[in-house]
């Protein structure tokens, strides 16, 4: 095999129930392109047969690739060592629970042949319960709010980068990933296009409520230092509030000879300053506790097997060449 132009990743964890259906639309979709390509999974441990199941998928078609880890590192993560795996020109990221749809491949194609480097999936709602698409929105917006770096509202991970964005992705060496924002560092041309919102048929998700909070916290203070400016404000209008009251007592104690009640007074300002302070340290040492994991240096995964060939020498991307197609197509 000489040159791929496309891969496509897809992390999956206990997906046994849809990897059939998956791996058949994929390679429907992707052999009506006429393109060479690859399908790269990534997973780690799992309940189900869904291991086994990319073991035989392999053999039936070599084209069909696997990246085992030897734990439970993250989706993020998983999508990482996927990337650093490809070969391909283009590189589509994609979901394995069949919520975003194989069949919409072609349109971020064709769209990135336009010349933008990332074209990444739109949907108009995203068929979850209420509860989890009011917190998805909120997540969202409060980044927004607080990132240097502007990401669409219900844009999920299903995108195709350029393979200068993946090889500038491989760059980031950060422990705690939140892809679409280091996608938005890189700059490069994009755009987006609107796509099926799809709903999960079969299985569970494998994010939890606390799961998804975890993110939301990793993601604000992955990309911003802004709540550590709230904590300054905060604390300036703690000591500017601090002083007023200050002035109040002085001035009834001097000038009006009254006695002011200070247990009330002092228990208030203890519990709110005690409060504020807590907060504070809570924030600074999330802070210190990403300084901590990021300086200690661990691998960001460890991969335990691989299935299928990866080998450099049999797949050489001529980007050049496939610069030159998006161009002139």
């Amino acid at each position: 095999m000489g040159r791929i132009d496309l891969s496509i990743v897809i992390p999956v964890k206990n997906e046994e129930e849809n990897l059939g259906e998956l791996i058949s639309r994929l390679s429907t979709t992707v052999n009506s392109m006429n393109l060479t390509h690859e399908l790269i999974f990534v997973t780690d441990i799992n309940r189900d047969r869904t291991y086994e199941i990319l073991k035989e998928s392999n053999k039936k078609d070599p084209r069909i690739k696997t990246v085992k880890l030897s734990n439970g590192f993250g989706q993020y993560t998983a999508i990482m060592a996927g990337l650093n795996n490809t070969f391909g020109n283009a590189v589509v990221i994609m979901d394995g629970d069949l919520q975003d749809y194989p069949e919409d491949i072609p349109k971020l194609y064709n769209k990135m042949k336009e010349g933008f480097d990332v074209v990444y999936g739109i949907k108009q709602k995203k068929n979850d319960t209420f509860i989890r698409n009011f917190f998805s929105k909120s997540f969202w917006k409060i980044l927004n709010r607080f990132s240097d770096y502007d990401i669409e509202l219900n844009s999920g991970m299903f995108r195709i980068l350029s393979r200068r964005v993946a090889d500038e992705l491989k760059k980031f060496n950060e422990k705690q990933i939140l892809l679409t924002g280091l996608i938005s560092i890189t700059g490069f041309p994009t755009t987006k296009v609107e796509v099926t919102s799809g709903r999960r048929i079969r299985g569970n998700t494998k994010y939890s409520f606390f799961q998804q909070f975890n993110m939301a916290i990793n993601a604000l203070l992955s990309f911003s230092t802004k709540p550590l400016r709230i904590i300054s404000f905060c604390g300036l209008i703690v000591a500017v509030f601090s002083f007023l009251i200050l002035c109040v007592v002085f001035i009834e104690k001097i000038f009006y000879q009254g006695d002011v009640p200070g247990w009330t007074t002092i228990v208030v300002l203890i519990s709110l300053l005690g409060g504020v302070q807590l907060f504070a340290l809570g924030i600074v040492g999330e802070y210190i506790g990403r300084i901590f994991i990021e300086t200690k240096d661990r691998p960001l995964y460890i991969i335990e097997d691989k299935i299928g060939d990866f080998s450099s020498e049999l797949l050489i991307p001529d980007t050049e060449l496939f610069e030159k197609k998006l161009h002139t197509s």
